[in-house]
C-alpha cells in the first residue's frame, strides 16, 4: 500500500510546488537571481558537519576544554561563511532567453541561454526533465542546453533547476528557473524523390512582328496567306521564344493518421526545394490558409503551419 501511495504523493507535492513557483517566479524573458528566488539549505554532508559541531561543543562544555570549544566555534564560523558564499555565488546572476529558434524533427536540439554577471560563479549544476544534466566548473557568456528529441510542434522550455554547493559542499543554494524560451520543431524533411515538379503553364509563341523575306530564311517562317495575296512581297514571321510562366505551387494537407506524418515530411522537403529555387508556393492546412509567396518569413510561416498540423 505504501509503494502505491508514494508516487501519488510525489506527484501531488510536485504539482503544488509548481503552482507556488509560478506565483513566486512566473515565466520571463530576463531573470536576475535575487533573494526571493534563491533557496539555501545544508546538504547531507553539511548536516553531519553541524552534528560534529554540536558534539564538539558538548564535549568542550562537559570537560571544560577551551581548545575543543575553540575548534567548535571555528567550525561554526566556517559553516556560516559557507552559507554566505553559497548564496552570493548565485546572487545577481542574470539569465536571458533568445529569440525562438527552429529545428527539424530528428535533429539535435540545442538551446542557448545568455548570461550576465557570470564571473566568479563556480560549481554550477543544471538539470530538468527537458535536457541532459549539466555540471560546470565555471560559467561563460552562454549556456548550451542539449534538449531531448522532440516531435514536431511549438514548445516552451520547462522550468529547470540551477544548483550550486560552492565552496565546500556544506550548503546547497538553488533556484527553479522559468524562462519564456520558445522554440519550433519543424517536420523532418522527407525524400525529394516523390516531390512533384513545379507546375508550369506553357503559352504558345506569339509573333512580335512581320519582316521582309531575306534569302536563307526558313520556309516555315513564311506567311503563306500573305504570300498568296501578295506574291511579289513575301514576308516572314519573327517569333520570340516565350519562356514558360511558372505558376505558384499549391500544397494542401488532406490526410490524417500515420499518412499525415509522411505527407508533412514530403511537403517540408518540397517547400525547402521551392524556396531554394526562388519559386512561389502556397499552403492550405485544416487550420490555416497561406497565400502564395516566397522568402524567409513566408518559408517559416509555412513550416510553422506544418508543425502545428
Amino acid at each position: 500500500m505504501m509503494l502505491r501511495f508514494t508516487p501519488w504523493l510525489k506527484s501531488w507535492f510536485k504539482s503544488k510546488l509548481l503552482l507556488w513557483l509560478d506565483k513566486r517566479q512566473p515565466a520571463t524573458s530576463v531573470l536576475t537571481l535575487q533573494q526571493h528566488v534563491l533557496f539555501v539549505f545544508p546538504t547531507s554532508y553539511g548536516g553531519w558537519f553541524v552534528m560534529l559541531i554540536a558534539l564538539l561543543y558538548l564535549f568542550g562544555t562537559n570537560y571544560q576544554n577551551n581548545l575543543i570549544l575553540l575548534c567548535a566555534y571555528l567550525l561554526l564560523s566556517l559553516f556560516c561563511c559557507c552559507i554566505l558564499a553559497a548564496f552570493f555565488n548565485l546572487y545577481r546572476l542574470k539569465l536571458s532567453s533568445t529569440a525562438a529558434p527552429f529545428y527539424y524533427a530528428g535533429d539535435a536540439i540545442q538551446l542557448r541561454v545568455k548570461l550576465e554577471h557570470y564571473q566568479h560563479k563556480k560549481m554550477i549544476q543544471l538539470f530538468s526533465d527537458d535536457f541532459s544534466p549539466l555540471s560546470l566548473e565555471s560559467l561563460s557568456e552562454e549556456l548550451v542546453l542539449d534538449l531531448y528529441p522532440k516531435r514536431r510542434g511549438y514548445y516552451q522550455l520547462q522550468r529547470f533547476t540551477l544548483l550550486s554547493c560552492y565552496p565546500f559542499g556544506l550548503i546547497r543554494c538553488w533556484t527553479h528557473i522559468q524562462l519564456s524560451q520558445l522554440y519550433w520543431v519543424y517536420p523532418e524533411a522527407g525524400s525529394l524523390n516523390k516531390s512533384q515538379p513545379v507546375a508550369t503553364e506553357h503559352l504558345p509563341d506569339q509573333p512580335d512582328q512581320l519582316a521582309p523575306y531575306q534569302a536563307g530564311a526558313p520556309a516555315s517562317a513564311l506567311d503563306w496567306k500573305r504570300l498568296a495575296k501578295t506574291p511579289w512581297q513575301p514576308v516572314i514571321r519573327q517569333h520570340s521564344s516565350n519562356n514558360s510562366i511558372k505558376q505558384p505551387k499549391h500544397l494542401t494537407v488532406n490526410t490524417s493518421g500515420p499518412a499525415l506524418e509522411q505527407q508533412l515530411a514530403e511537403f517540408c522537403a518540397q517547400i525547402l526545394q521551392l524556396e531554394s529555387q526562388g519559386h512561389q508556393y502556397s499552403l492550405s492546412t485544416p487550420g490555416e490558409k497561406i497565400p502564395a509567396g516566397n522568402g524567409q518569413p513566408h518559408l517559416h510561416r509555412c513550416l510553422q503551419a506544418l508543425a502545428l498540423c
